[in-house]
């Protein structure tokens, strides 16, 4: 499958994740309420980061090695059951940590009903499998799947989640939507891949695993562990905000995610081959698509902080709109990374450097935590997370020049900061015009569109963003 077919799939499956989120977010936030939000949001936080202990980056080592295999299906076969083997032994292990923190750890045991539901989340993550997928390129597969699993969740959390009381319904629906889907797509990978004990070797993806688990535990430390630190040493509340704003930031990034996901068996094959040229040109294709979209998203997103969190969040949310305003800028920061880390030096196995940019983002998040955020709560996790990133990113930015890996387009990131000053004209005035939210982000939001379309095709003459809406307009009448 095409590289422009991956990404619609992938296109449609992140505006089903956009409009779904949309519903979902809005709705919880208000039945809930900003405390029981933090609550599930730290617990959650808190089980993530003992999934990435079992995970140890065997979904990034997945795709690599699928990648390459997946015109041989014997060795197809044993990279898939080496792996998953792998992550059976890596979460048993973790399951007796968990069990113990939450037994003897107070401020987990207060907790301790959502911790056990949660159990399950750990224990499916197995049979996700979702590298497996990306390996093989099936992303149509992924589409409907998730698209289908998500509107069933949005159907039961309208039936089930009705009061502040409901917070453990939501967590439950939220953790059996892992478990269905890794059901599903353990059964549907029979049609590909045979697993079995038999001649599996773990040893080649155990060094690896060390090295990119390191680095995700490493990464957590300015990402998920933010979470946990500050329920740790604020309130439930101020997760709360933190969650709203971050939420909306992952709505909106998860866009490019979808498409750096896209790519990064692709480049990985590419490498494998040797085709230069070809990877050079795709990392060229990625940032000028990451410099169209991220300009008016982060300029728009910011400007309009106030009247997003009052439309997705509702009442009593307003300590999220500086957390958000700060954490938008890492739309472009963070997006630079994903294609210099996952699309560049990950297919190069450059693990080394991806290890220790996560020690250097590591340690700023660390210290940073230490410091701001028990006098300064959200904001301060924001500007954690915020720095954090800027660090990392920098980190990748001199590796490629100093190396000489690839060229970084500046001249299209010039070009689009240089045509990006009307959004700030459109965004205020929107402002100015409109009293009532909805319609200052709905004229915000159309008005940009527009403008970014006609710049792109008739000024800048975007080949990219052209090809993928014929694509798209292909798509809509075949």
């Amino acid at each position: 499958m095409g590289i422009k077919k991956n990404f619609l799939y992938n296109s449609i499956l992140t505006l089903s994740q956009y409009i779904i989120g949309l519903i979902t977010f809005p709705y919880v936030s208000r039945v809930l309420g900003a405390s029981n939000i933090g609550i599930i949001s730290f617990v959650d936080s808190t089980i993530n980061y003992f999934v990435l202990f079992s995970t140890m980056g065997i979904g990034i080592i997945g795709t690599r090695e699928i990648a390459k295999n997946r015109n041989d299906s014997i060795r197809l076969n044993s990279v898939f059951s080496g792996l998953v083997t792998l992550f059976m032994i890596f979460t048993t292990i973790v399951m007796f940590t968990y069990i113990i923190a939450v037994l003897y750890i107070p401020k987990l045991s207060a907790y301790k009903e959502l911790f056990v539901i949660g159990t399950a989340k750990l224990i499916f993550t197995i049979f996700l499998i979702e590298w497996f997928y990306r390996g093989i390129e099936n992303f149509r597969y992924i589409t409907i799947i998730n698209i289908f699993f998500r509107l069933l969740y949005v159907c039961s959390l309208f039936i089930f989640v009705r009061t502040k009381e409901d917070y453990e319904a939501y967590f439950i629906l939220t953790t059996g939507l892992v478990g269905i889907n890794a059901i599903i797509n353990s059964l549907y990978a029979r049609n590909f891949v045979k697993f079995s004990f038999k001649g599996i070797t773990l040893k080649p993806y155990f060094k690896q695993s060390l090295s990119l688990g390191t680095y995700a535990i490493l990464t957590s430390m300015y990402t998920t562990f933010n979470i946990v630190y500050l329920g740790w040493v604020t309130d439930t509340t101020q997760v709360g905000y933190y969650w709203a704003a971050l939420k909306i930031y992952s709505i909106i990034l998860g866009g490019f995610s979808a498409f750096t996901a896209v790519m990064m068996p692709r480049m990985s094959s590419l490498i494998a081959q040797g085709n230069d040229d070809t990877f050079k040109q795709l990392i060229n294709k990625s940032f000028n698509t990451l410099f169209t979209v991220c300009f008016p998203l982060v300029i728009g997103s910011i400007i309009l902080a106030p009247q997003i969190i009052r439309i997705l969040s509702g009442e009593g949310y307003n300590g999220a709109i500086i957390p958000m305003q700060i954490i938008m800028l890492l739309v472009m920061v963070v997006g630079i990374a994903q294609v210099l880390a996952i699309q560049v030096l990950i297919p190069m196995k450059k693990d080394n450097l991806i290890l220790i940019a996560s020690i250097i983002g590591a340690s700023v998040g660390v210290i940073l935590n230490l410091i701001l955020v028990k006098t300064y709560g959200c904001i301060g996790t924001a500007i954690v997370l915020l720095i954090s990133e800027i660090s990392v990113t920098s980190f990748y930015i001199y590796i490629v020049y100093k190396n000489n890996i690839i060229a970084l387009p500046w001249k299209s990131f010039a070009d689009n900061l240089l045509f990006s000053i009307p959004y700030l004209i459109i965004c205020y005035g929107a402002s100015l015009f409109f009293d009532k939210s909805i319609f200052i982000l709905l004229f915000a939001a159309l008005a940009s569109s527009l403008y970014l379309v006609f710049i792109n095709i008739y000024v800048l003459k975007n080949s990219d963003l052209i090809s993928i809406l014929r694509s798209i307009i292909n798509l809509i009448y075949k």
